[in-house]
């Protein structure tokens, strides 16, 4: 207890420091450039410092936090927007973790923890145990990168579904027509991890396994946001919410 109040008061001690230099830049202005510079960079580390605070205190190592913040950006984006009904939940997938891991995660923003986690399919065409190609076309059988907007539930060719609306320019934005939708499916069950190394895949839409996917569609559906996350470059780069160009 006492090493992690000395701790406590070392974090506390850089964030003052931090705190104070930045009000000296503002009672101190030089050359207007430098200091917007100054300002900027330490906000960067108030900032940093802040994401890093909400990551631990999610307490899932399984997300990874690149996920994590970049979701959290693009949900400001949308919010920001008036985009978002239900701004108490953030859904991730994380498709840089393998079929045969949890790696669809449901957050309640609101106290900031994980509600339901899961397995979850990635398309046919998007890779094996792991998804590494992504699409936007028609009949291409990959999943796609990106932020939806959840829809409506429905009963379908798949059984109980939600709908999911792409907003994510030139990635996902051709979701609908796609018919990328959250369903149920055998193939997305631990059973089947145990008996071939990894989970079935889908012609595109993230599939759940039947115990939750009603579950989780009933929560997330009419109007929260879900991340659809691959560390690619330039996805990153060109994402329109990402880069908040909507």
């Amino acid at each position: 207890m006492r090493r992690q109040h000395r701790q406590e008061i070392k974090a506390g001690g850089r964030l003052l420091f931090i705190v104070l230099l930045l009000t000296a830049s503002w009672m101190n202005m030089g050359s207007w450039t430098a200091d917007f510079k100054t300002r900027s960079a330490v906000w960067d580390i108030l900032n940093a410092r802040f994401f890093l605070a909400k990551y631990l205190s999610l307490n899932e190592p399984a997300l990874k936090p690149e996920a994590y913040r970049f979701g959290l950006m693009g949900f400001e984006a949308l919010q920001s927007r008036g985009l978002v009904i239900n701004d108490s939940l953030l859904t991730i997938i994380d498709f840089s973790l393998p079929s045969s891991q949890h790696r669809f995660f449901v957050i309640n923003l609101t106290n900031n923890q994980i509600v339901y986690k899961s397995l979850v399919s990635h398309g046919r065409n998007s890779g094996d145990l792991y998804a590494n190609r992504f699409s936007n076309k028609l009949q291409s059988h990959e999943s796609a990168l990106g932020f939806f907007i959840t829809g409506k539930s429905y009963h379908g060719g798949q059984g109980y579904s939600l709908q999911l609306q792409g907003v994510d320019t030139g990635y996902n934005d051709h979701s609908l027509v796609r018919g990328i939708v959250i369903h149920a499916a055998r193939y997305a069950t631990q059973d089947y991890v145990t008996r071939y190394g990894r989970l079935g895949r889908s012609f595109g839409c993230p599939a759940l396994p039947p115990e939750l996917s009603r579950p989780i569609i009933n929560l997330i559906k009419d109007g929260s946001v879900l991340f659809s996350f691959y560390p690619d470059q330039t996805y990153i780069n060109h994402s329109v919410i990402l880069n908040n160009k909507i």
